[in-house]
């Protein structure tokens, strides 16, 4: 076999075609997608439009370098994102890892070039992932994915506020506000001097599946890093551009970031492109860097990208698709919530839109989780597969890297009888889940 898998003896089926919400594989199964592949498919498979504008910009101008020209495409979506989102600038690259190597290395170029060069550290949170580069993985907390990486230059340290399984009798809000103020504890010994941003996901993603954070939290946080003059950098790769029923789910605190990541919901998996939004404040600063802005690749602002970016932001607000996922990420809840009432392996039903995270518990009384051996939410999505039903899995986000969830994430404009077909398999699904009993209880 000459294609390297993250999994060497997992037999995956092959994938030959897509449209909608429909996976068809070459063997003839049918396969409903209730993650939107890596949470990335917002806009479901195979869209005629987006594939058509793809096509036009590739016959028309398929490249073009940074330094050398400018185009059209970025040019625009540039525009439109400012426009829409409230910042002054925007910077295109091509992964979600890639925007958050941007955003840290525009942070401290910021500094430097106001002249406080000792402000380099980002800190970040305990529970999170940010990317699989070296700065992104460094400040990615998920231990699963840290793993096998040696000799990583820094270690996230900061809590991040995960309710259901707070060590401490007190209410949200009152665990939001301590877990925030460990932020400003850590600025102060640290030196604020010394600290150029902190960097969080508004909602928790992919490790730990779909973690709301508390009301007043992310209004705390940016509290915080405003007093101690330390840049507040959102990663919303995952849930920015609809994902989470908001443009950015920053909204959910009521906050505005000095730096925005973005990236899945921008290319709704159709290419890779991702970017970062500023403020104006940075903006003006690194504008005037003698040199210019300092960062980029080979296919940075790359004019296909954008024109696919452009049309799925088209899409977005011309069919409604963020204001209309608000609306059913309700219903997806209430749903899920009567599932799952009743099942003792699933211990809490949480999220935001089309991004829903079930955890899976040994003991739904005790929140016991099961341990890693017994892979319960690898089990669960298998199950869902031979359903019918693709599902992402999560793990690893409790204590001693034990935790495990089932992320459900549909594309935004999913049809009604996909969606009640999704439905229909996941609870059957969770009614036939029966974990194996063969780990040892902590």
């Amino acid at each position: 076999m000459s294609m390297l898998y993250p999994h060497h003896l997992l037999k995956m089926k092959e994938a030959s075609e897509a449209k909608g919400s429909t996976i068809w594989t070459t063997d003839g199964h049918k396969i409903l997608d209730g993650c939107s592949g890596a949470i990335a498919c917002s806009i479901g498979h195979g869209n005629e439009y987006v594939a058509s504008e793809m096509a036009k910009q590739t016959a028309a101008l398929s490249f073009s370098y940074r330094t050398q020209f400018r185009n059209s495409p970025c040019e625009k979506l540039a525009a439109r994102l400012t426009m829409r989102l409230g910042y002054a600038s925007a910077f295109f690259v091509n992964s979600g890892s890639e925007a958050v190597e941007a955003a840290v290395r525009t942070a401290q170029q910021y500094w430097q070039a106001k002249g406080e060069s000792a402000k380099l550290l980002i800190l970040s949170r305990k529970l999170s992932y940010h990317g699989s580069t070296g700065a992104s993985l460094a400040l990615s907390g998920h231990w699963t994915r840290r793993r096998s990486v040696i000799g990583l230059p820094t270690r996230p340290t900061l809590p991040t506020p995960y309710c259901y399984r707070s060590a401490f009798p007190e209410s949200p809000q009152d665990y939001g506000y301590r877990c925030a103020k460990a932020l400003e504890t850590e600025i102060g010994e640290l030196g604020a001097s010394n600290v150029a941003a902190f960097l969080l996901e508004p909602i928790t993603g992919a490790s730990g599946a779909a973690i709301v954070p508390p009301p007043g939290y992310l209004e705390e946080v940016a509290a915080i890093c405003n007093r101690n003059d330390v840049l507040l950098i959102v990663d919303e790769v995952l849930t920015g551009l609809g994902r989470a029923g908001y443009w950015l789910a920053q909204e959910l605190g009521n906050v505005k970031a000095d730096i925005v990541c973005v990236g899945k919901g921008l290319n709704a998996g159709y290419w890779p492109i991702s970017g970062i939004l500023l403020n104006a404040e940075i903006t003006s600063v690194i504008s005037d860097v003698p040199g210019g802005y300092n960062y980029g690749h080979t296919h940075s602002g790359h004019p296909v990208g954008a024109a696919v970016a452009n049309a799925v932001l088209d899409l977005l607000e011309g069919e409604c698709l963020v204001e209309r996922t608000l609306q059913s990420g309700k219903i997806i809840r209430d749903q899920l919530t009567d599932l799952t009432k009743d099942n003792p392996f699933i211990g809490e039903v949480r999220g935001s839109g089309h991004f829903w995270g079930l955890e899976l518990v040994r003991d739904r009384d005790t929140r016991e989780t099961f341990t890693p051996t017994v892979n319960a939410s690898g089990r669960f999505v298998n199950d869902a597969l031979e359903k019918g039903l693709l599902l992402y899995p999560s793990a690893g986000f409790a204590a001693q890297h034990h935790g495990d969830a089932i992320i459900f994430a549909p594309p935004l404009n999913i049809s009604p009888s996909d969606f009640a077909q999704m439905i229909e398999i996941l609870s059957k699904t969770i009614k036939d889940y029966r974990p194996e009993n063969n780990d040892t209880p902590r």
